[in-house]
């Protein structure tokens, strides 16, 4: 099989409203009206975020995802395609409304997100399994937010597994504040690359040392790249059973606007490097440089930057 991708980007994919900065500390019924600095429509979701950041590393990219037919489908798509990004194979369906999301931020850079599903509600194995002969061409596959589809979760390993036998690498993204170890022990074989937030993990095994954490995914079938992303103290990265790598934060270029995105944009940085023959470490280091770039803009995707300026970041 020619490959004609480095990654195809599957999941969650939908349109990200931007509101801040909000006092979350003051109950609504003490509020008249909110002055706020942004009301902003942006795309959002790992597949958008994701895919973008791999484009515009220089990486081959497409996205596999549901939309409906509406407004904010079609911003969807057009979105991508400006992105350099495939969407072939990117279902639109007059049945579905766009999954949306309200980015709610207050003045701290933290934020909280409110979720219509709509369009990613729909998404099961089928998804997937009609295109696997498209995965088949891809080097890798990213799949997120497992944790965020229902009608997905409980056959998540068999899928991941089908994936693999195309020869297509897995990586997997959760979300939704982790979950539990179910399904997700039986899903950990199966998977090439697997790097959660620390928050994710500590719900995932009950544990809270990242190397703990690490183990836990490893006596459940870890085989591939694990790790743990713990913000500005980096990513413990382990290659291997009983292989493991500290990975720093990159400085920021300028002045952090808001946090949204820096998982994914980690995850195309680092599948991004691995397409590019890079070792590991040098891989998550430019993962770890993208996320850096991200967090300087306001959405996911603002000020997200090509290789060279990316990987700038390190010298």
């Amino acid at each position: 099989m020619n490959i004609e991708f480095d990654c195809i980007v599957a999941g969650i994919s939908c349109v990200d409203l931007l509101i801040g900065p909000l006092n979350f500390d003051q109950p609504l019924n003490q509020e008249g009206t909110w002055a706020l600095d942004t009301i902003t429509p942006t795309v959002g979701g790992n597949v958008s975020n994701s895919s973008i950041a791999l484009a515009r590393l220089g990486s081959r990219t497409a996205a596999l995802s549901l939309a409906g037919t509406d407004e904010w489908g079609q911003l969807l798509i057009s979105r991508l395609q400006n992105e350099g990004v495939d969407t072939s194979r990117f279902q639109q369906r007059d049945d579905l409304e766009t999954s949306a999301t309200a980015v709610l931020m207050n003045n701290k850079l933290e934020h909280i997100f409110a979720y219509k599903p709509g369009a990613s509600d729909a998404i099961d194995r089928t998804l997937i399994d009609k295109n696997l002969d498209f995965i088949a061409k891809s080097k890798y596959l990213l799949l997120g937010y497992y944790a965020l589809l229902p009608n997905l979760e409980p056959e998540l390993h068999e899928v991941l597994k089908a994936v693999q036998d195309t020869g297509c690498k897995t990586a997997l993204d959760c979300a939704g504040g982790g979950g539990g170890i179910t399904p997700l022990d039986k899903c950990l074989p199966y998977l090439d690359i697997y790097i959660p937030t620390d928050h994710e993990a500590e719900s995932q095994t009950g544990l809270r040392i990242p190397a703990d954490m690490i183990s836990k995914f490893r006596n459940c079938g870890a085989t591939g790249v694990v790790g743990i992303k713990r913000g500005e103290d980096g990513i413990l990265l382990s290659p291997a059973d009983g292989q493991f790598l500290t990975i720093p934060s990159v400085t920021p270029p300028r002045a952090v606007v808001n946090t949204t995105g820096a998982g994914d944009s980690f995850y195309a940085g680092l599948i991004s490097g691995l397409c590019r023959e890079m070792d590991i470490e040098s891989a998550a280091k430019l993962g770890a440089a993208a996320a850096s770039w991200c967090i300087t803009g306001l959405g996911a995707t603002e000020q997200l930057q090509d290789f060279q300026t990316t990987i700038g970041l390190l010298n």
